[in-house]
């Protein structure tokens, strides 16, 4: 668990309730708790979704009673989603004194670029001899949605849809567990990438044009062409995440 003193970082602000009950209820939209089913992952879920789509920004101060009260559960799950969170890097947690959602680490983007990077290249490369004509199909699928939420100027439409592909890629090689390693690595990137889709939109048209190169070379079955579309890709995205960090919103990162 990350837990954070007073004499190494800026203690969060302490909020009135209700305006921390007012600014949950915004940032979760429609998600609620399913008494049926466990308590606490669901807190933990629905709270590290709005804090990697940014509807809850860094610095933003979390309390215990305020996330019952929207939930209406009592604090032991919540405090055990909160060490969840804490965890996984998207909280900080001030003995005393509360919690606030992180900063986007640069260190971590570092991190999760290059995890992305080794091992979404060997999965493609070898996707490359084993997909099938269903599996094309299903690609052809997710290029069209993304092809269609551009047109609509949908950037959400296309972030999400971005990320379906490169699931998708895992999942035509029976490989989901390491799209999942692929996926936790690469938190603090997606929270940067959402705020750059947000402000500039012509990143996600570049994006789109390296899936086509990506894509196109995986169905002629150009390894070295997808290894070379593969690298550009991975590399702009990073260097544009590690750019906008120090350009933009520069309180909402650390080194």
């Amino acid at each position: 668990m990350q837990t954070k003193t007073p004499t190494k970082t800026k203690l969060p602000k302490r909020a009135d309730q209700a305006d921390q009950v007012r600014m949950l209820s915004e940032a979760i939209g429609a998600d609620r708790i399913d008494p049926a089913l466990p308590y606490m992952p669901q807190v933990f879920n629905v709270l590290k979704q709005a804090i990697l789509s940014i509807r809850l920004i860094p610095g933003t101060p979390l309390s215990e009673a305020a996330i019952a009260e929207v939930f209406g559960l009592s604090r032991t799950p919540v405090r055990e989603a909160l060490r969840e969170l804490s965890t996984e890097g998207l909280l900080d947690i001030f003995p005393q004194a509360g919690s606030v959602v992180s900063r986007i680490s640069v260190r971590l983007i570092e991190q999760g670029a290059f995890v992305r990077a080794a091992l979404e290249t060997a999965n493609l490369m070898d996707l490359v001899t084993r997909l099938d004509s269903n599996g094309r199909g299903r690609i052809e699928h997710v290029i069209a949605l993304q092809r269609q939420a551009l047109a609509g100027k949908d950037y959400e439409g296309f972030y999400a849809q971005d990320e379906a592909m490169h699931k998708l890629f895992f999942e035509l090689t029976d490989r989901v567990p390491v799209w999942h390693i692929v996926n936790q690595g690469k938190q603090h990137v997606d929270r940067a990438r959402v705020l750059i889709s947000r402000e500039r939109k012509a990143s996600s048209q570049r994006a789109f044009e390296d899936h086509l190169r990506i894509v196109d070379a995986l169905f002629t079955q150009d390894k070295a062409v997808l290894a070379a579309a593969l690298a550009e890709h991975f590399a702009r995205v990073k260097e544009s995440v590690l750019e906008f960090s120090h350009a933009s919103h520069q309180q909402f990162f650390v080194e």
